[in-house]
């Protein structure tokens, strides 16, 4: 039995991580951090959570001191590299933050605000259909953002015939976290669809690093609590057509233990509540503008889900385990 815990255990991707350890097998959840509620029963702050699990707030010292297999770091950016580094070497860490996504320190500093707390870093990108083998071996994983998620799997096979890509993404409110306007107010998202940071979203530095063709990135947040649609326009400046293309992304995920690529368009409701990202569409345009759909949960595959994808693999159980 593995042992794990989780810093910044009380929003939303902390309750969707402590609910899916819960029905996995091979660990125990040993650390449920949150300075805020610590000592009060998970379930009176979620009132629909099933179990007696109580926050925790240990010192770091006795964090080490326990010496668990692997600790999550569900604590916003810029907060939560300096946990991480207070953590021993024997530790593994997937950070749900984006502290470690970006391989260039001076970018990340440039778009959140802060010197980092390394010169550099050898964590790992955390996204399973590129990167499964280094995740393996891996102390460190950076879990991916949620848009970039189903960005950067709407898109990265196709990159060659590309010349450049338009993602045009929805998301459910509980992505702007506990704290939100949305959260603190539901009447501003209700009968609502809200665009915003239309040019410069973080997540579009994120998904340029994997994804090399010219893109623009524009988020929305829609009237539901989780889910995600990416729709990608992609200008095609080379010949290839929805037959070729559709063969061209089940070849490249045939290996994949959550993508699911199909002709059908995907609506979010088939991705809710899963690890699942579905991809479809694969239609093109007169213009030669072929449009790819993906949906994720973005709590799920685009947060907590993929952290336990992340989990099986660096501690040997299989992708899948805990999470079908």
């Amino acid at each position: 039995m593995k042992q794990v815990g989780i810093l910044g255990a009380s929003g939303y991707t902390g309750q969707e991580l402590l609910k899916l350890l819960k029905k996995h097998a091979g660990v125990e959840v040993k650390v449920l951090n949150s300075r805020t509620y610590d000592g009060t029963k998970v379930s009176e702050l979620y009132p629909d959570f099933e179990g007696d699990e109580t926050y925790t707030n240990y010192t770091f010292e006795q964090i080490n001191a326990l010496n668990p297999d692997l600790i999550f770091s569900a604590l916003p950016h810029r907060i939560s590299m300096d946990a991480i580094e207070k953590l021993d070497n024997s530790i593994k860490i997937i950070d749900l933050s984006a502290d470690y996504r970006f391989k260039d320190i001076k970018k990340y500093e440039a778009i959140y605000g802060r010197k980092h707390v390394k010169t550099a870093h050898n964590a790992v990108y955390g996204l399973p259909e590129l990167h499964q083998a280094e995740i393996k071996q891996a102390r460190l994983v950076a879990n991916p953002g949620c848009y970039a998620t189903a960005c950067i799997l709407a898109a990265y096979p196709i990159q060659e015939f590309a010349g450049h890509i338009i993602f045009d993404c929805k998301s459910g409110w509980s992505g702007a976290g506990k704290d939100s306007p949305y959260a603190k107010d539901p009447t501003i998202i209700k009968d609502n669809l809200v665009a915003y940071s239309i040019t410069r979203h973080r997540h579009k530095y994120e998904i340029e690093q994997f994804v090399k063709t010219p893109l623009s990135f524009t988020p929305h947040v829609i009237d539901t609590f989780q889910g995600m649609m990416c729709t990608a326009h992609i200008l095609l400046n080379k010949d290839i057509t929805p037959e070729e293309t559709l063969k061209l992304y089940v070849d490249f995920y045939k290996d994949s233990s959550f993508v699911r690529v199909s002709k059908d368009i995907p609506q979010v409701r088939h991705t809710q509540k899963t690890n699942f990202c579905q991809i479809g569409g694969f239609e093109i345009d007169e213009s030669n503008q072929l449009v790819v759909i993906s949906t994720i949960d973005n709590l799920i595959k685009g947060a907590s889900g993929q952290a336990i994808e992340n989990m099986n693999l660096m501690l040997g159980f299989a992708s899948s385990y805990g999470l079908n």
